[in-house]
């Protein structure tokens, strides 16, 4: 198995950071994220239980169910409450029904009931590849189920899961570097995208923002939860244990789409599998389009990521430089060519 176990290895197969992607995070929320905190109607959560185990759960309610504080503290309401250990770093993937993008943020939280606080210490605006190759938004499709890699067995032998895992367009990947900072970071593809390895389950890497803040994560320390989503189910499929990345040949040309082989895979040695009802999904009315927010009250999104370039603090010539050349125009030109050609 070819593992990358180093940052210059990941480096050598995916490119390091792009400097301009970096510079979209900001250390608090301004008021584009306070704008689509507004419209969203869901999110996804990445904790750390109290057995230091990593997890993932849900949330959601009407629009605007996340209440902004100020510009780095927020609260939101749990169908019910979790083992948060608060001592560790949470990361949540807030979605706006209709819309690509995600609002990522990440930073420290605390359980009051079933009231989660969350101090911001990082906010940035996801891309929206990984919702377009899933046709997250769009009325689901029937996929008859397939076998989703080798045998199953462990975890995954429960037909109801490999059934879930055969039909899985979309998926979410919470991770933590060595300082329990925590990253969630939105995987999809065609239903059908995930392979099972032996007893791991992989996830191709596609194109997407290139931060890798997942790799970087996994390298420093292996602990990971994973939550799957299906279109028009009220369910949802939490994998929580041990993350690593492969560039295994044979596996990633499995995982080919459009000709295009992903240029490595996550790896995730499961712990505990739970396919369980999601409150947070009907909550939100998450599959339901007539809830899609208007087109006209969707923001500019060539403008959310130039303000957020413009007004990252990040010193240096060439930040400077970035700050002072980066164009709405230019943003809106680029995005449109990235998402139309850039998906695989």
């Amino acid at each position: 198995m070819a593992r990358i176990q180093s940052v210059e290895e990941l480096e050598r197969t995916v490119g390091s950071r792009p400097l301009g992607v970096m510079m979209k995070s900001l250390d608090a929320l301004d008021e584009h994220c306070v704008r689509m905190l507004g419209l969203s109607s869901f999110a996804v959560i990445g904790f750390i239980d109290e057995e230091g185990r990593a997890r993932v759960t849900t949330a959601g309610g009407p629009l605007g169910f996340a209440r902004v504080d100020d510009a780095t503290h927020l609260r939101l309401e749990l169908p019910g409450p979790i083992p948060l250990n608060p001592t560790v770093g949470c990361g949540l993937l807030f979605f706006i029904p209709g819309l690509g993008e995600t609002v990522r943020v990440n930073g420290r939280a605390t359980l009051e009931g079933h009231t989660l606080r969350v101090t911001v210490q990082e906010t940035f605006v996801h891309c929206a590849k990984a919702l377009l190759r899933s046709a997250f938004w769009k009325p689901p499709v029937a996929v008859a189920p397939t076998s989703p890699g080798s045998v199953a067995s462990g975890p995954w032998s429960d037909p109801a899961v490999q059934d879930w895992l055969s039909r899985t367009p979309f998926v979410v990947v919470a991770s933590w570097d060595a300082e329990g900072h925590a990253d969630v970071s939105p995987k999809g593809d065609p239903a059908g995208f995930l392979r099972l390895d032996g007893t791991r389950l992989a996830v191709a890497d596609r194109p997407g923002n290139r931060r890798t803040d997942t790799f970087h994560n996994v390298i420093e320390q292996p602990r990971a939860a994973l939550l799957a989503l299906i279109p028009g189910e009220s369910r949802e499929l939490e994998v929580s244990g041990a993350a690593s990345l492969t560039t295994e040949p044979s596996l990633l040309a499995s995982m080919a789409v459009a000709d295009k082989v992903p240029k490595l895979a996550l790896l995730l040695e499961p712990h505990e599998v739970r396919l369980r009802a999601s409150p947070a999904i009907v909550n939100a009315g998450l599959w339901d389009g007539a809830r899609h927010v208007p087109s006209e009250r969707l923001p500019r999104m060539a403008d959310v990521f130039i303000d957020h370039v413009k007004r990252n603090s990040q010193r240096g010539v060439a930040a400077t430089a970035l700050r002072a050349l980066a164009s709405k125009r230019m943003m809106n030109w680029a995005l449109t060519q990235d998402y139309k050609n850039n998906l695989y």
